[in-house]
Formats: structure tokens, C-alpha cells, sequence
């Protein structure tokens, strides 16, 4: 036994230029849609991110205004 054989089955063809998907518009097209897709999730998070960061400045101070009555003194405005 040497270890070398034929292949079981007929060559696989070449393939061509145009029956590639990597070639012309499409792609173009398809790594815009992935990169403007990118671009949004990171815009999400930053939009999520900001607004944790204020809501979490707004339950230390409710009294600058930034925030509802919900957490003060009952009887008493947090805007005084």
C-alpha cells in the first residue's frame, strides 16, 4: 500500500467567471447592505447606551427636572 488512489468520481468543472458571486454588482451591492446594516446596530447600541446613561443620571437627581415626580416625597414637587 503506497497510499495514493484515483478519485471515486468524474473531475468537478471549473467554475467560470460568471457563475461566480463574488464578481460585479451584486456583490458590491451585497457588501454595502452588510456594511449599512453594521452601521445601524452600532448606532443602535450607541442610541440604547446614551439613554441608559441619562435615565441612570436622572434617578440620582430628580430634583434638575430631567425626570417624573414618580420617586419624590408624596406630597412634594421635585422641581422645588
Amino acid at each position: 500500500m503506497k497510499g495514493s488512489h484515483t478519485p471515486a468520481g468524474p473531475p468537478r468543472p471549473e467554475p467560470s467567471s460568471t457563475t461566480r458571486d463574488d464578481s460585479g454588482r451584486g456583490h458590491l451591492l451585497k457588501k454595502v447592505a452588510l456594511w449599512a446594516g453594521l452601521a445601524l446596530c452600532i448606532a443602535f447600541i450607541a442610541w440604547v447606551a446614551w439613554g441608559l446613561l441619562q435615565f441612570d443620571h436622572d434617578i440620582d437627581n430628580p430634583r434638575e427636572g430631567g425626570f417624573s415626580g414618580w420617586q419624590c416625597d408624596a406630597g412634594r414637587d421635585c422641581g422645588s
